[in-house]
């Protein structure tokens, strides 16, 4: 795992967040989706029964609720996005040691574990649904973050990282945890200029999304 310390970030990063948000183009996908429909379908539903199945094994009589998928969310946002939607369905939650914690504010366990799945089944994170990658498809995310995101970074004026030789891209392991946004993720970015950039170059590229 790469570690890198937080930085500050540059005035011209603030600078261009303030003259430029709201009329600077957004960074997309280019070319075609590496993931079909039926693959994404395949992905979803992988994930969906995985999760299902550990609330079935506990709670056999529980009754499993219909899952609309949000876009998938970079792991670094995943706790805030789980925090959020447990909020929103009543139960406590916040972030402890970069996960979410959460639990009853008056429901009962079984009630607890299928809201939990809900969120969680809606909100599947980057690496989850990488880990159902082929080589060719881990390349292509990595071809996104190294075409896509750092030069996009990089004109906004902001930080990032140089990425590992071409050759780890034959998995998410081999990129030894590299992320054109890892020094903006560790850095004191104001919530602001973070979502300005999110914005401007999306972390994660359109085709990630499992929703049908």
């Amino acid at each position: 795992m790469v570690r890198l310390r937080p930085v500050a970030l540059t005035a011209a990063v603030l600078v261009a967040a303030a003259a430029l948000s709201g009329c600077a183009p957004t960074v997309g996908d280019s070319g075609a989706a590496p993931l079909t429909d039926r693959q994404r379908a395949s992905i979803r539903t992988t994930i969906l029964d995985a999760k299902w199945s550990q609330v079935a094994a506990e709670y056999p009589e529980a009754i499993r609720p219909k899952v609309t998928m949000a876009p998938t969310v970079p792991d670094h946002d995943w706790p805030a996005a789980m925090v959020a939607c447990l909020k929103s369905e009543g139960i406590v939650a916040y972030i402890a040691n970069g996960a979410p914690t959460y639990g009853s504010a008056g429901q009962t366990p079984l009630e607890v574990a299928v809201r939990y799945y809900g969120c969680e089944g809606a909100h599947p994170s980057e690496s989850q649904v990488a880990s159902y990658f082929t080589p060719a498809q881990s390349a292509a995310l990595y071809n996104y973050y190294l075409q896509v995101v750092r030069p996009c970074l990089l004109t906004a004026g902001a930080p990032s990282p140089a990425s590992p030789d071409r050759s780890a891209a034959e998995g998410l392991a081999g990129l030894a945890g590299w992320n054109p946004y890892q020094v903006i993720w560790t850095s004191s970015m104001s919530t602001p200029t973070l979502t300005y950039l999110q914005r401007r170059c999306p972390p994660t590229p359109s085709w990630l999304n499992l929703a049908p």
